[in-house]
């Protein structure tokens, strides 16, 4: 059997049989950061890598490449509740790269971990034929409580920040070099994407929400971590999702499907909520003071699976998004 057969999936759910727990570990493999019991107090980690021609797109300046491994890292901690501390960074570059490229990078990095209230305090160099960075992001829980992705509960209200597809679409107008005139917000969300974590530390706050996810593999995927985490069903209704209008409006001009980047697409760095109903007004509140539009998308009941609504139709949402090794 062959990676390719497993996928990435089946990696995390080998490592969750396979590495020990213990009494430090609060929330282990499996969801979107690990939190430690730390003396007392709960101390979140996360790690993420990207590399060139995966993560980045040809053409991606140093300012966007350090922007990106930012965000991927404290959207993960955001998800969890918790305020990003500390990054670090383990860089793979090419001998031959100028060093003004690096010292770019160093810069961009420096700026957007303080947007976050984080710094960058150390990490490794190596030496690659492409450029791949590997971040370490450290956070910690002010005042709130653990948001984990097994948190969900049956009657709770499926809630999504921002708008969704922008990204996935921007990427397929870079690496197809479809004309980009009209679409550059769509290549921005891919390229200089931001992370909400302002949002998820308030709402984490108030003490409002089960369960979030950050939506980096798309909608579907990770409504179906949701799903599995804590074992319940969630129904979503199509009409309801909120796709970027600029992605409708690019997939009319190309003749392409929204649900491809709406649904499947990732790298959005939105947030998938659930709350209870009596609480959803004061979440809307919250997420209305900080500039972030939100949308209630369906609904968790008992059952397995996450379904769809569709055109008067109900089935199965396929489990699909981007993986690693398929």
């Amino acid at each position: 059997m062959k990676i390719s057969d497993v996928g990435e999936k089946g990696l995390v759910a080998l490592a969750k049989k396979i590495f020990r727990s213990g009494e430090i570990v609060k929330v282990g493999i499996g969801d979107d950061a690990a939190v430690l019991d730390v003396d007392g107090r709960s101390v979140v980690v996360t790690t993420d890598m990207l590399v060139s021609g995966t993560h980045f797109p040809p053409g991606t300046t140093p300012e966007q490449m350090a922007r990106k491994a930012v965000v991927a890292n404290v959207s993960d901690i955001a998800a969890m509740g918790a305020s990003p501390l500390a990054l670090l960074f383990s860089v793979a570059l090419p001998r031959n790269l100028e060093l003004s490229f690096v010292k770019r990078m160093m810069r961009e990095m420096d700026k957007v971990a303080g947007e976050y209230g984080a710094y960058v305090v150390g990490g490794d160099l190596d030496e690659s034929d492409k450029i791949i960075i590997t971040g370490i992001a450290i956070g910690i829980f002010r005042n709130g409580k653990i948001t984990k992705r097994s948190g969900a509960r049956p009657s709770d209200l499926v809630v999504v920040t921002g708008k969704l597809g922008g990204a996935s679409a921007g990427l397929k107008i870079l690496l197809e070099k479809i004309l980009k005139k009209g679409f550059e917000r769509l290549v921005r969300a891919q390229l200089e994407p931001r992370a909400r974590v302002r949002e998820a530390e308030a709402l984490a706050k108030a003490g409002l929400v089960n369960s979030a996810i950050d939506l980096s593999d798309g909608l579907a995927s990770n409504l179906w971590h949701l799903s599995r985490e804590s074992g319940v069903k969630l129904t979503i209704e199509r009409d309801l999702v909120p796709d970027d209008p600029l992605v409708k409006k690019f997939c009319a001009a190309e003749h392409l499907n929204p649900d491809d980047f709406v649904l499947f697409g990732g790298e959005d760095f939105e947030l998938a909520l659930t709350v209870r109903p009596e609480k959803l007004w004061r979440v809307m509140k919250i997420l209305q003071k900080k500039g972030c539009p939100a949308t209630v998308i369906g609904r968790v009941s008992k059952g397995r699976g996450v379904q769809i609504k569709k055109n008067g139709k109900t089935s199965e949402l396929p489990d699909r998004g981007y993986e690693h090794f398929q």
